[in-house]
């Protein structure tokens, strides 16, 4: 049975919150607290699967109270409910809840984000898994990259392309601008699918805010000291992106779709991120680099899926992220997201070794099973051909 507490200095929304969940007593075991103090000491009775906070209330505001959370049970899922949304209130939010829903809020949506929240744990293989993924607020971003952002920002020439261009440039940056701009601080209509529009929709203030913000609340960069490389990722997941896009083109997607397929391009390595963030968070003794190596590796497409999940992702992205090894456990027919995010990858490891040996391999028997086989070459073709473009050659070393 799923354990949630609900915290709110309105007497009123918690006995609204009580009749609201009772239907769902048979399922939920639902702890309705007055304020922080109240709730930490209900979590230390009995550590809940998630928790529900109001943003503002006395002595402790909703913020505050899931940073403690964050910090002592980093697998609880952390939601804040509050009809305020003004630049402070987003920064401290956006790095300690997974998400925000804002009043009023039905409770259908409620329900729903819950059970989204636990519908994706299913994605985790272990406990660790998830108390990993629960110590992020905001992943880490490069240092240059938040240089050149900053250097950009305060130029007054600078357009929303430069700005997007450069946040395109850091997995995690795209990752946590997405974050925002799917939460219910901006909820958007209309799915976003790209770097450009979210920054659009933002607006050039918000996104300063978010990066100043995000460096000041002590994002840091990830541990490089393992293996792991910004710039390597980023190279990766463009080429990635790219491929990906080309291949919704060439079988006739929209354009959106092909957008999607390239977000989902980027972000399809972002588990490698969380675990470079928090590398403590792992067995005792403490890994070496090969076992860390080794640790990403194997679990990083489960863990970026995960955490996207936990931020509100559209299923779409979430479920390519965790199946880009194994798009046959995708949803749907044909190729799907997922099939092409993974043929992308592969065509971005072939594109790197020049012709070379390199590891990935295909799912044995995907494309064929989707009578997809014969477009591999055309694929090759097409991607060869983009990337002969001077253009595009120039994007991927940029």
């Amino acid at each position: 049975m799923i354990r949630i507490v609900f915290v709110d200095d309105d007497s009123g929304v918690l006995n609204a919150m009580r009749r609201s969940f009772h239907s769902m007593r048979s399922e939920w075991s639902v702890e309705f607290v007055a304020g922080g103090i109240d709730a930490l000491a209900a979590l230390e009775r009995q550590p809940a699967d998630v928790i529900v906070s109001d943003m503002r209330m006395p002595g402790m505001d909703g913020w505050q109270l899931l940073g403690e959370v964050r910090n002592r049970y980093p697998s609880t899922v952390r939601l804040l409910l509050s009809g305020h949304a003004d630049p402070a209130s987003i920064m401290r939010s956006v790095n300690t809840a997974h998400q925000y829903l804002a009043k009023p809020c039905d409770s259908a949506t409620l329900k729903a984000a819950i059970t989204q929240t636990q519908a994706i744990r299913s994605l985790l293989s272990s406990a660790r898994l998830a108390a990993l993924v629960g110590r992020i607020g905001m992943l880490p971003s490069a240092p240059v990259t938040f240089q050149k952002l900053l250097q950009c920002l305060q130029l007054p020439t600078s357009s929303i392309a430069d700005v997007a261009h450069i946040i395109d440039g850091d997995v995690a940056m795209t990752a946590n601008i997405m974050k925002l701009v799917h939460s219910a601080f901006f909820g958007s209509r209309q799915p976003i699918s790209t770097t450009e529009r979210a920054v659009a929709y933002l607006g050039l203030d918000t996104v300063g805010a978010l990066v100043l913000g995000h460096n000041a609340l002590g994002g840091g960069a990830a541990d490089e000291s393992r293996g792991f490389s910004h710039q390597r990722l980023w190279q990766h997941s463009l080429q990635t992106a790219t491929a990906a896009r080309a291949i919704a083109l060439h079988e006739g997607l929209p354009t959106a779709k092909a957008d999607e397929a390239f977000l989902a391009g980027v972000l399809h390595d972002v588990g490698k991120v969380v675990f470079a963030a928090v590398p403590a968070v792992r067995e005792t003794p403490a890994l070496s680099p090969e076992e860390a190596h080794l640790d990403a590796q194997r679990h990083h497409a489960e863990v970026g899926a995960y955490l996207l999940g936990l931020w509100g992702f559209p299923t779409p992205i979430v479920e390519a992220v965790a199946f880009h090894h194994q798009p046959s456990r995708g949803a749907g027919g044909g190729i799907g997201l997922a099939g092409i995010v993974h043929v992308a990858d592969w065509l971005a490891h072939r594109m790197k070794a020049g012709g070379g040996p390199f590891d990935l391999v295909l799912e044995p028997g995907f494309l064929e099973s989707r009578g997809l086989a014969g477009q591999l070459p055309q694929w090759i073709y097409a991607l060869d051909a983009l990337h002969s473009n001077s253009t595009t050659s120039e994007k991927f070393q940029r």
